[in-house]
């Protein structure tokens, strides 16, 4: 058995699945350094939704209060036609038997990494090195370790890489990243109007589709409503980018707001589908968007590498604690089993097929017992955290 207080973790990459790892090993009484190659936290609009199960290992955590304060709460996904019918609507609070959390939270990750890394510092037992540029990671039995550009080197009992989809600590190991990239682009909009004022009673997740299933998606931020449009083969980023060609899809999917939407920012992007090899080589664990990644459609991919984070950091503890590197190795196996069992499928289940999807959904809406169980997966609560059978010997011992 090795003391806690020897036991340094290394953690390469300061994004939300880095800095839940933190916390976590920190709030166990081990102390970790952070390795981020930015000058500072990344301030980039990127993941938002935060999922019931996510929403209650932060709970957890003790930064629920205080992402309520500054997030928009989400309990019912609606689609519509853009005519204005409302043909199926899901009321999350049908799942407040299953978790704390009945609802999605909206709430940009780059509100949230400051929280995580200010819970983790006043710990005392968390650093970070900012501008610390991963090169080169290496593993034996003892432990683990990372070379940066600079070329100073630190040591660790585990390294933890979770420095995203192109990461370093996964291309050091000399691991493959296998997928495919999904067909087409997508726009996305900041739009500062509040959209109730065109579409009545619309819901913080709205699906709009017309007659021929073409559809926009729409997510309501704290600051402004997030459009998201899937862009059509042969048009340029440079045309779908301009004013002209977005104004003519929002006055298309909703003809109240000819001439009246405010949009501050715009992006556009692709996504891939791609997983990692393996997800622990010796001491070095991957983590998040460096094992997995998704279509952002269902916001699942950060949810499942906060999950991700959040039992691998439990993992490693109780792993510290009894000197048995095979609770880490099951934690690892199962992620690894969720992310290609369960989050690539379900996930490529919400871009294939939009007939034979809007058939589906409305007969589902349309059923409490089918609604729910659809809530369970589309919510990630059937895979979270507190129903995976993983041992915390640690905390066992405590309890015995």
């Amino acid at each position: 058995m090795t003391s806690k207080a020897n036991s340094r973790v290394l953690i390469c990459g300061a994004g939300p699945v880095g800095l839940t790892a933190a916390l976590v090993l920190c709030r166990r009484g081990v102390p970790c350094i952070i390795l981020e190659r930015r000058e500072q936290l990344n301030t980039a609009s990127k993941a938002s939704t935060f999922h019931p199960p996510t929403l209650e290992i932060l709970e957890e955590l003790g930064l629920l209060g205080q992402m309520l304060q500054q997030g928009c709460l989400a309990d019912r996904i609606q689609y519509r036609h853009v005519d204005g019918t409302v043909f199926a609507e899901f009321n999350q609070g049908i799942l407040a038997n299953d978790t704390r959390c009945p609802f999605r939270m909206h709430l940009e990750q780059s509100a949230i990494t400051p929280l995580l890394l200010k819970n983790a510092l006043d710990t005392g037992l968390a650093e970070i090195r900012f501008g610390a540029e991963v090169v080169k990671v290496g593993t034996d039995a003892d432990g683990a370790w990372a070379e940066l550009k600079d070329g100073s080197k630190f040591q660790g009992t585990y390294l933890i890489g979770t420095d995203g989809a192109h990461s370093v600590v996964r291309g050091s190991l000399g691991l493959s990243f296998a997928g495919e990239d999904y067909p087409g682009r997508v726009l996305r909009l900041m739009v500062r109007d509040d959209l109730n004022e065109f579409l009545p009673s619309v819901a913080g997740v709205s699906y709009l589709y017309t007659d021929d299933h073409r559809s926009i998606s729409l997510l309501e931020m704290p600051d402004c409503w997030r459009v998201i449009i899937r862009v059509p083969d042969g048009i340029s980023d440079e045309t779908v980018m301009k004013p002209e060609w977005y104004s003519q899809v929002l006055e298309e999917f909703i003809p109240a707001c000819k001439g009246r939407v405010d949009v501050i920012r715009t992006d556009i992007y692709s996504a891939s589908k791609m997983l990692a090899e393996t997800n622990l080589v010796g001491r070095i664990a991957l983590a998040g968007d460096a094992v997995h990644l998704t279509n952002t459609r269902g916001g699942m991919n950060m949810n499942c590498g906060i999950h991700d984070a959040y039992i691998l950091a439990a993992a490693i503890e109780n792993a510290i604690q009894t000197g048995s590197h095979n609770q880490v190795q099951e934690a690892q196996q199962e992620r690894l089993r969720v992310a290609r069992d369960e989050l690539l499928p379900r996930t490529d289940r919400n871009v294939v097929g939009k007939e034979e999807w809007l058939a589906y959904i409305t007969d589902v809406a349309a059923d409490e017992i089918k609604a729910r169980e659809y809530l369970l997966g589309s919510s990630m609560i059937d895979i979270s955290p507190s129903r995976m059978k993983v041992k915390d010997t640690a905390r066992e011992g405590a309890r015995g």
